[in-house]
């Protein structure tokens, strides 16, 4: 969500609100105006600022860097140049880790307790003009999406964890204990039913780009549902309500204007494309709203920022992945960057070369962007997109039917886009087979796209995924139950005293 300066001021206020409700200590800003949660909230412009303060929390720090760290390096196909990214590929990380739990933790529960003010404050209003009241509804319904989409995020990453829902005033009160894991699926399933029920019906453009709508809301109860049929829950129940779900997503898309664009690179490159389904926005022409994404990624010598600097290479994909690709398979080369120019030379180096070093892996490719320095990159972080419900929607097929013509029609259209080949119905694949399958395709569709780590755990390929894993193999790590959950981070154990300094199993 690209906010314009005049929404930004407005935001800086409301941080004030928000300390009021959460006894913040530290303020630097001088205060300009008496906003107070009993009158900020009268107008539908002020009601839109409180929901942008939201998203201002999924911004820099979270994805490139905290999220990048849990879902991405896990996966079965990576490698890392930084030594801190390594302890997540081997496995070998801890609840003192300071660069990427705390990230992840903090902001996302920022996120969340910004939303149970909005939430708060929408739901005691009404007002007599109905649109005026519809807008309340909608961002209503789109705070509560937000705080579905992080509490999904938090309980596939650490299982049982606090659960807010209310806005409180004091530091005490926002001190919980663990909520069990089927007690958050049911908060997210009720937010998101809320959502769709409330959300716009049309994808928005101009400064609401990309924010979520009916159809949103609906993609991401499919993928609840598909999760909650996994481990650890295993609820078979939930198979073909993941199965009905995302079918309307699929017979529906031109109603809230989601489509599967013939090009797999314009689906990756073109920010607040048809088939975005969610995505973080980002500007550099407003300060702090930029990424890090590419710089942190980046090939170590491929152009960079004005400065005419590398990436910092943070870490990569294995040979082994690329070469599992087929040739004529166009996401091979737009997910890893096998060659790039070089940043003073521009002689183009292949990876091998004395400058491209294969310890290190192959460069990530899916955000790149010459112009921006460390941390002020345009292109928009892509969390969803329309061709992740054609695979969720062939597996459960597959789960419920077995491998039918259905569940290789939906596949083969993400293969054919891709320039791959088409999977044969009449093969002879047993279900089993199948599932392999869509679990090897999601890989090559979505990979550097914050799936990895949520699929390896919820199809049980963890102790796969280790073994494969050329980090892990290296280290010597041997899988243990407690690699199916993340480390609640320290700094939690020792300031929430409902936790009783008790971390995850194993932790």
């Amino acid at each position: 969500m690209k906010a314009n300066k005049f929404k930004m001021n407005k935001i800086i206020y409301f941080a004030f609100i928000l300390c009021a409700f959460f006894s913040c200590t530290e303020l630097k800003e001088e205060v300009f105006s008496q906003l107070s949660p009993n009158n900020f909230y009268n107008t539908p412009e002020d009601q839109d600022t409180a929901i942008i303060s939201i998203y201002q929390t999924l911004n820099r720090g979270l994805w490139d860097s905290g999220m990048a760290s849990l879902t991405f390096m896990p996966a079965p196909h990576t490698l890392a140049r930084v030594p801190w990214r390594k302890y997540w590929a081997t496995y070998q990380t801890s609840s003192a880790d300071r660069q990427s739990l705390p990230k992840v933790w903090t902001k996302t529960y920022q996120a969340i307790l910004r939303a149970n003010v909005a939430i708060k404050e929408l739901d005691a209003r009404s007002f007599p003009n109905p649109k005026n009241d519809t807008i309340r509804k909608e961002l209503l319904g789109e705070a509560k999406w937000l705080r579905a989409f992080n509490y999904f995020n938090l309980v596939r990453l650490f299982g049982e964890v606090p659960m807010p829902t209310e806005a409180t005033s004091t530091i005490e009160g926002s001190k919980l204990p663990r909520t069990p894991i089927a007690k958050i699926y049911q908060q997210i399933i009720a937010d998101l039913q809320y959502a769709e029920t409330n959300l716009p019906n049309r994808m928005r453009l101009a400064s609401k780009a990309g924010r979520p709508v009916v159809g949103t809301a609906k993609f991401l109860l499919g993928k609840v549902y598909l999760t909650m049929s996994g481990l650890p829950l295993n609820d078979d129940s939930k198979i073909s309500m993941a199965h009905a779900k995302l079918k309307e997503v699929l017979d529906n898309r031109s109603q809230w204007g989601f489509e599967l664009l013939p090009s797999y690179e314009d689906a990756i490159r073109i920010d607040n494309n048809a088939e975005r389904i969610f995505a973080t926005q980002q500007s550099r022409e407003i300060e702090a709203q930029g990424t890090s994404m590419a710089f942190v990624w980046g090939g170590r010598f491929w152009p960079y920022g004005r400065a005419r600097s590398g990436g910092q290479f943070h870490g990569g994909f294995s040979k082994d992945f690329y070469d599992s690709y087929e040739s004529t398979d166009v996401r091979r080369d737009v997910t890893m960057a096998f060659s790039y120019p070089h940043v003073r030379t521009g002689k183009t180096l292949t990876y091998g070369d004395r400058f491209y070093r294969t310890p290190f892996g192959i460069a990530p490719n899916k955000y790149h962007d010459p112009e921006q320095g460390c941390c002020d990159g345009k292109p928009d972080i892509v969390i969803y997109r329309f061709s992740d419900a054609f695979l969720m929607y062939a597996e459960a097929e597959n789960e419920l039917n077995g491998p039918t013509a259905t569940a290789y029609q939906y596949l083969n259209e993400i293969r054919a886009r891709a320039g791959a080949s088409i999977y044969d119905p009449s093969a002879g694949l047993s279900q089993d087979e199948f599932r392999e399958l869509i679990y090897k395709e999601r890989f090559w569709e979505l990979s550097f796209e914050f799936h990895e780590v949520y699929d390896l755990r919820r199809l049980g390929k963890v102790a796969e995924a280790i073994a494969a894993n050329p980090e892990a193999q290296k280290a010597g790590t041997v899988y243990e139950p407690k690699f199916e959950l993340w480390p609640i981070p320290l700094s939690e154990l020792e300031t929430n005293p409902a936790l009783n300094g008790e971390n995850n199993p194993g932790w």
